[in-house]
């Protein structure tokens, strides 16, 4: 079945359906998203599994619905409403399939190898096919298909995926690892290419902002500090003036053009404007999708989108999604000091999933001042990611907690219990 919904997560990142017209004539996404749901529906042992993060999802999702319900009066399809339901169906399928930790490694390990073959063919169209914008004076790289594909767009996916690149590194071990670690440092460095080439001043600013995260949240900070201090100065020297001026705008504006300076200040214009959206409809907002029916364009921040759209609701269901997230991060702290108290040297894998999530987090909220983000599919399936991981590792907990509790407990020896590990402190009579 992890195969099966690999094969979605691929339509869905890749769209190719964008890019072959013809075969989007086909509706090969919802036919096999539907195909998938009868496979599970007849043939799949039903299992669920309850996480906090759910129910932010839960509240994103009737925020969303809610805010349409009360601000739709055409009666057709909004477009945002139509997207968000095949995330959250998706969504629906994963919490109803992955079962265990094995599952999850090759779904995670899917989505990187997904989204590595996205970014390389939208490298290739952009170096060997002429694909590409020109705007803000400079030429920019931008993503294939239309959904998700500007400048803008394509590079804060890309920064969004880094955090989950980091617990492939030691998804398998001994010889096995080479490949998967080379696949990583590839994979990293592409990354980096693409954001650069992209143009986009928040990308870069989410990338540099990434290194200091990992660098907060490593323990192994001090090599990739060194690693960084190395990389940057490389990159930034084969950029090419264009690139360089574009970026050194963040400091001084007279390094663009004027309307470099202009986007710059419409990030506030666009949160002001929300917030005065907000004001007028403060329960529901105007319509997931409508400010710029209100204002003639984008708000490009993400507080002043939801405050916009999705009024009072869309605020406090986004911010319970992230708290749910944060939590998550705390409980898989606490559970992984339990693991490591008797073993230092356990598998840290579905630690180190929580940790990206969060840290995807991070990044989501640090972006959101200069992109509109609120309706990405990274919100839905990287907060099931974390479920998965952390009610796995609680699972993992647990078990090791009732196994030394046992030991604790063991009275088979001879005539008393003389062990450091017995949960009492005088010997107990057999």
């Amino acid at each position: 079945m992890v195969f099966l919904l690999l094969g979605y997560m691929w339509l869905y990142v890749h769209r190719p359906f964008e890019i072959w017209p013809w075969l989007g004539n086909l509706y090969i996404e919802r036919v096999y998203i539907l195909t998938i749901a009868v496979i599970w529906l007849l043939l799949y042992k039903k299992s669920f599994f309850w996480n906090i993060n759910l129910v932010g999802v839960v509240f994103v999702t009737a925020a969303i619905l809610v805010s349409d319900f009360m601000t739709n009066t055409t009666g057709e399809t909004n477009r945002v409403v139509e997207e968000w339901s095949k995330i959250i169906f998706y969504a629906i399928l994963l919490v109803a399939s992955i079962r265990n930790e094995f599952e999850l490694k090759i779904l995670l390990t899917g989505f990187a190898v997904i989204f590595f073959v996205y970014m390389l063919h939208s490298y290739y169209e952009f170096k060997f096919c002429g694909r590409y914008e020109y705007r803000m004076g400079i030429i920019r790289m931008i993503g294939i298909g239309n959904t998700m594909s500007d400048a803008n767009s394509f590079g804060a996916s890309i920064v969004f995926y880094l955090p989950v690149l980091v617990p492939l590194w030691g998804v398998l071990r001994g010889i096995f690892a080479i490949p998967v670690r080379l696949f990583v440092i590839i994979s990293f460095g592409l990354a980096v290419v693409c954001i650069t080439y992209t143009g986009s001043r928040a990308a870069f600013v989410g990338l540099l902002a990434y290194a200091i995260l990992a660098v907060a949240f490593s323990k192994n900070r001090w090599k990739i500090m060194a690693v960084a201090c190395v990389l940057l100065p490389i990159v930034w020297m084969n950029m090419g003036e264009r690139l360089q001026n574009r970026y050194l705008t963040l400091i001084d504006s007279s390094r663009g053009p004027a309307n470099a300076q202009v986007s710059a200040e419409g990030r506030m214009k666009g949160f002001l404007a929300g917030m005065e959206l907000f004001t007028q409809s403060p329960l529901y907002g105007v319509g997931p999708g409508h400010v710029q029916d209100f204002l003639k364009f984008q708000t490009h921040n993400f507080i002043g989108q939801v405050a916009g759209e999705l009024g009072g609701l869309g605020l406090f269901a986004y911010f319970s999604l992230c708290c749910c997230i944060t939590i998550n991060y705390v409980y898989s702290r606490f559970y992984w000091k339990i693991l490591t108290a008797r073993n230092p040297n356990a598998d840290s894998y579905l630690f180190q999933v929580s940790q990206a999530i969060f840290i995807a987090l991070i990044l989501l909220l640090l972006m959101g001042i200069g992109g509109h983000n609120a309706y990405r599919y990274t919100w839905v399936w990287f907060a099931v990611f974390q479920s998965m991981a952390v009610v796995s590792l609680k699972k993992t907990a647990d078990d090791y907690i009732r196994e030394t509790h046992n030991e604790k407990l063991d009275l088979t020896q001879e005539s008393w219990v003389p062990s450091s590990h017995c949960v009492i402190d005088r010997p107990v009579p057999v």
